[in-house]
């Protein structure tokens, strides 16, 4: 199978509480190449993004290591590849918190680069890694003209940058657009706390995703996940029930628990490594349950180690 993926690389410069400064190269390529690994060399990993022209030859070149990754997709831009600082501190509670900082993202990958591959995909991910790795008009055209399965994790689409560089979490115009347009759909549970204005439970807004928003039909499958972290995922289906002689759709709700990793190093890129998995898993099995269970314990697996360079362990 051919795995699409949609998303911004950047450069990590990770902050640990212990005062050292870790650099990595990181956003999508956790993805791109947890995908790869997982995947095998019978599936090919199709990265589609624009690539600042400052990283272009190292992170192609690490790209390049990988037989099964196709870098056709990969555009160099002048623009600089956006560099992220990641500040974590760990409170006397034993609480721990992160901070970020960002130069601006790269541009937008416009449609026409992405529409070539569309015919020869399987399956895809798409990562709003920065927030504007694509324009909702873009999503709608790949949805439109996209036949395979499609996961999104909203990440960043939430996420807006000051002009001092700092980042915060602010409500998503247009979320209702964005989040019907894939299969299934990723956020953690701080991004669908703060992504709708005016719906502020988390069991609103999935229904509002899966049932209020789809009266099409047309798809065989939708479904949203939630991640928390220690605390686990929880995933929700559409499902069409009966009662009083009358069909209608409610939600299943499926809660996994966290694996836990006694060699715990670094959570960044979690996240990200989860998609992936989910993606990889589902294209092939079609078990929402399942793939829910296979992805987490992928995740918790990867914070055994840090940074991109390492994922080959996935294996």
């Amino acid at each position: 199978m051919n795995y699409i993926v949609i998303g911004e690389p950047c450069v990590d410069l990770i902050h640990t509480a212990k005062n050292e400064v870790l650099h990595s190269y990181g956003g999508v390529l956790y993805s791109v190449i947890s995908l790869a690994v997982l995947a095998g060399k019978t599936n090919t990993v199709y990265p589609v993004m624009n690539l600042g022209e400052d990283e272009y030859d190292h992170i192609t070149s690490m790209l390049g290591k990988y037989a099964n990754i196709s870098l056709d997709g990969i555009y160099k831009v002048q623009h600089p590849t956006r560099k992220v600082n990641l500040y974590y501190n760990i409170y006397n509670s034993g609480k721990s918190a992160r901070f970020e900082e960002s130069t601006a993202p790269t541009y937008a990958i416009e449609y026409s680069k992405i529409e070539e591959f569309l015919p020869i995909g399987g399956a895809m991910l798409v990562n709003m890694i920065s927030g504007v790795d694509i324009s909702l008009e873009t999503l709608k055209n790949i949805r439109s003209n996209f036949k395979g399965f499609m996961h999104m994790d909203i990440h960043n689409l939430v996420m807006k940058t000051n002009d001092d560089g700092t980042r915060e979490q602010t409500h998503l115009n247009d979320w209702r657009s964005w989040c019907i347009q894939p299969d299934t759909l990723q956020m953690n549970e701080y991004e669908i706390a703060i992504i709708s204005r005016e719906k502020k439970k988390e069991y609103e807004v999935i229904e509002e995703i899966l049932i209020n928003q789809r009266n099409d039909n047309s798809r065989t499958f939708s479904g949203a996940i939630v991640t928390r972290g220690k605390n686990g995922v929880s995933g929700y289906t559409r499902k069409e029930k009966t009662f009083g002689g009358k069909k209608f759709f409610d939600l299943d709700k499926y809660d996994v628990n966290a694996v836990e990793n006694p060699h715990f190093i670094d959570s960044t890129g979690c996240g990200d490594v989860f998609a992936a998995s989910f993606t990889y898993d589902f294209s092939i099995n079609h078990d929402f349950r399942k793939s829910l269970h296979y992805a987490t314990r992928i995740a918790s697996y990867k914070t055994s180690f840090a940074g991109v360079d390492e994922l080959d362990k996935l294996k």
